[in-house]
């Protein structure tokens, strides 16, 4: 059986916004941590946020907060090799 994974990702600009989310959003120990941007998505910024789903809604929020500008955010569903990504940026 293949393993399945969920996950959300927030995408920056710039390498400058992921470090400065990756660092709010560690204050108050959501479950996150910076990775490379998939091919998928862009090849703009090469970091982005991996995201628990459950503290998705609450990162956005401090995220909005702070004024933080995100150029993307996704559900990524991984099982096995295959990726599936859907943009929820509204």
């Amino acid at each position: 059986m293949k393993k399945t994974e969920e996950f959300n990702l927030i995408s920056f600009e710039s390498t400058h916004m992921a470090i400065k989310s990756e660092k709010l959003l560690k204050e108050v120990n959501l479950d996150i941590r910076i990775i490379p941007v998939p091919r998928e998505i862009t090849s703009s910024c090469g970091l982005s946020l991996r995201i628990n789903p459950l503290d998705y809604k609450a990162a956005r929020e401090i995220l909005d907060e702070n004024q933080i500008e995100m150029s993307g955010c996704y559900m990524v569903k991984k099982t096995g090799l295959k990726k599936e990504i859907l943009d929820i940026s509204n």
